[in-house]
């Protein structure tokens, strides 16, 4: 019933083809990682759309991750990305098991768990790493590090170990700001490897109740060269070093230029 979650990728060459990067040679480094990261989270979007637009039933099995993301170009939700992801970076060499989380932003209240990252094990030190978070995160794997602080594409995070084995992301501005600013909690993980198979009913949950943020609302985002691009709800936002553009998208016919154009997602539906 659940043996495709655990497959080998159909085609490991095709993903570095999807990431924009040449197939590493040698043993996987801590750069290597930073690398694919980077890629990911670049080439391969954050998308919500069978969810929240078509109610379409999510499949977390390899084959179907693959043919979705990989071969037809599409993006996915954390359940699905870091899925994907993880079975990459095992094809590669690199020691990953996944492990739950939990968004920080505040919306009055505590959220459930509802959020999947990865722990890589490299050279003796514990990483989490995520591409399917829709931000702000590094571009970068986050060591388990109290007090740790991580500069990425002129971002700077902070990592505090928490209560219990719960370890938690900040983020502390750019690098750029002059003034000191107060640190933004952003995620909670559990540093606790799990079983792919226990992100079946979370990732359920998630995608089918009326409680669910990715029920409630269309997310899209893709990391860029200089900044991002996102759409929630009906606004498109674009940040770069030119700075912040946003606007109310006009329709359907829009929506889906601006997916084709930001994107890379042609919807055939």
């Amino acid at each position: 019933m659940y043996e495709e979650l655990y497959v080998a990728l159909p085609a490991v060459d095709r993903y570095w083809e999807r990431l924009g990067l040449a197939p590493a040679a040698g043993q996987p480094d801590a750069a290597l990682l930073d690398r694919i990261i980077g890629a990911h989270q670049r080439s391969i979007p954050f998308d919500n759309l069978d969810v929240c637009d078509f109610h379409l039933p999510v499949s977390l099995g390899i084959p179907d991750l693959f043919e979705k993301i990989i071969v037809g170009t599409r993006g996915g939700y954390c359940f699905e990305l870091n899925a994907l992801f993880d079975a990459f970076l095992t094809e590669v060499g690199f020691e990953v098991a996944p492990c739950m989380a939990r968004s920080l932003k505040d919306y009055g209240y505590l959220q459930p768990v509802m959020h999947r990252g990865a722990l890589v094990t490299l050279d003796g030190r514990r990483l989490y790493c995520d591409v399917g978070y829709g931000g702000p995160l590094p571009a970068c794997a986050l060591p388990l590090e109290d007090g740790a602080r991580v500069t990425s594409c002129g971002q700077v995070f902070r990592v505090d170990a928490a209560a219990g084995s719960w370890w938690h992301i900040s983020y502390c501005g750019s690098v750029e700001s002059d003034a000191e600013r107060p640190a933004t909690p952003v995620l909670a993980f559990l540093d606790q490897p799990l079983d792919t198979v226990d992100f079946v009913p979370l990732s359920h949950f998630a995608s089918t109740h009326p409680n669910s943020v990715f029920t409630q609302r269309r997310m899209v985002n893709r990391r860029t060269d200089d900044g991002n691009v996102s759409i929630t709800a009906d606004q498109f936002t674009q940040v770069g070093a030119a700075g912040k553009e946003q606007w109310t998208i006009s329709g359907e016919e829009e929506f889906r230029a601006l997916l084709a154009q930001h994107f890379g997602i042609v919807l055939s539906r």
